[in-house]
């Protein structure tokens, strides 16, 4: 079980409900959270077969 401090204080979070409430609280939390959860996720998923470039018809040179 997880046991939240600072501002999850009195939160007690499942091991089974574990994934369940970190999704509901990275998509429908507060806007950093959101923030937050959108660079992570992003970063993760293309840290591995994905290679980032520019857009080349942005018109940037």
């Amino acid at each position: 079980m997880y046991i939240g401090i600072g501002p999850e204080k009195d939160t007690v979070v499942e091991e089974e409900q574990a994934f369940d409430y970190a999704l509901e609280r990275s998509l429908h939390g507060t806007p950093e959270d959101q923030r937050e959860f959108r660079e992570m996720l992003v970063g993760w998923f293309y840290s591995g077969n994905w290679i980032k470039e520019d857009d080349p018809c942005s018109g940037e040179i």
